[in-house]
């Protein structure tokens, strides 16, 4: 392992930044001096002072009389401010500036799986940002970059992706996503039905098959998320012909639609559904956009059909905001809703007790939103992956809960 040199805080330079100082050195001369401590310690210029003994050329040198931590905060704000740093690197060197200063950066960084990683300035806040004006960055900014190395923080080549500019922020999450769900599906997958907590339990495989003997008009409500991708919207049929028979008469089925084929897929559902209403949940944080119809969404369409005649036991209101900023942290599942409008839809269509039936669980959200609602919940989900995630949001959710009673 190479060890760096005191006050070496940053790692090398890119090959090709690197090269393109040597020939400029080689050409012009150091211009800038290196800085060194009274006991010849380099604090800043350790690229130039390199390239000058190898050229064999004059390196000119100031001597500066500081402690070391002065010097490690010389050597890291100089980085800050003269290095192009991609947005990881200068989240790192900001970290550690501001320890340096004596300002602690929260974050809930490698052991963040419930919520959004998230970056805050939770002490000291204003010198914190005061900080990252020195730099010549707004806070908002810095915020932001921390976040996303909290993300990227078990990534590194992800992470360096992004510091070249090869990849920007969401594709590099999306990424991480990816990861972390083939990593699970290369674990154990998890056994063919679980009970997770009283009337909770989760089902692994394909709904048509391992839902097969789910008796006849014995779910109360139906409210999933099917994928609604090309590949995905022929399960509508499959979604409709099932919620026909498991549904009690006149109860609903609640489900999250796309856009782009939400004529074809609210066809399907009325292929032995009665349609009922349209719902929408308002998304908060970046839209989604179609480029190619240059639109940008900010809502999400609920299909809400009923079986059979639909007989309504309360009123239904069918417009709901989504809270937070809409970010998902790394272990999320990539089309993971928020749980607060399911808490809201499970509560709508059913009633305390009732069984509610998501054949499309995904990681879990209606689960949890059963859960806290007081109402039975069976999940089921073709990928193995996506019901380990589910297993653990609710035994995580089952835990907080006996931990709280």
């Amino acid at each position: 392992m190479v060890t760096r040199p005191d006050f070496q805080v940053m790692g090398p330079l890119p090959d090709e930044a690197f090269a393109a100082l040597r020939a400029d050195i080689e050409a012009h001369g150091v211009q800038v001096p290196i800085a060194r401590t009274r006991d010849g310690r380099i604090v800043d210029g350790h690229n130039r002072a390199r390239i000058a003994e190898e050229l064999g050329i004059e390196c000119p040198a100031l001597t500066v009389d500081v402690d070391d931590q002065a010097a490690t905060e010389m050597a890291l704000r100089l980085n800050l401010l003269r290095r192009h740093l991609g947005p990881i690197a200068w989240a790192d060197a900001f970290r550690r500036l501001a320890e340096v200063r004596g300002l602690r950066i929260g974050s809930q960084g490698r052991q963040a799986k419930k919520t959004d990683s998230v970056a805050v300035f939770p002490e000291r806040p204003a010198d914190l940002a005061s900080l990252a004006v020195e730099l010549g960055v707004a806070p908002r900014t810095a915020r932001r970059r921390l976040r996303l190395a909290d993300k990227l923080a078990d990534h590194p080549e992800i992470a360096a992706r992004v510091d070249r500019g090869e990849i920007d922020a969401g594709k590099a999450e999306e990424l991480v996503r990816r990861e972390n769900f083939d990593r699970r599906r290369a674990e154990a997958p998890p056994p063919p039905k679980v009970t997770v907590g009283d009337g909770i339990e989760v089902c692994c495989g394909d709904f048509r098959e391992v839902l097969a003997d789910l008796p006849d008009h014995s779910v109360d409500a139906i409210v999933t998320d099917p994928p609604y991708d090309n590949a995905g919207v022929p399960l509508y049929s499959d979604l409709s012909a099932f919620a026909a028979r498991v549904l009690k008469p006149g109860r609903l089925c609640a489900a999250y639609c796309g856009k782009v084929d939400f004529p074809e897929q609210l066809g399907r559902l009325g292929e032995h559904l009665r349609y009922v209403w349209t719902g929408a949940v308002f998304l908060p944080g970046r839209h989604t956009e179609n480029r190619a119809r240059m639109v940008r969404g900010r809502w999400h369409p609920i299909a809400i059909f009923s079986a059979g005649r639909y007989v309504p036991r309360h009123w239904l209101i069918d417009a709901i905001a989504a809270e937070g900023n809409g970010a998902k942290a790394p272990a999320d599942h990539r089309w993971q809703k928020s749980v607060e409008p399911l808490v809201r839809w499970v509560e709508q269509v059913s009633e305390p007790g009732e069984l509610v039936v998501d054949p499309f669980c995904g990681s879990g959200t209606t689960g949890l939103a059963c859960r806290v609602t007081g109402r039975r919940f069976l999940g089921c989900d073709v990928d193995p992956a996506s019901v380990s995630l589910t297993l653990e949001r609710l035994r995580d959710a089952e835990r907080e809960g006996e931990d709280s009673a």
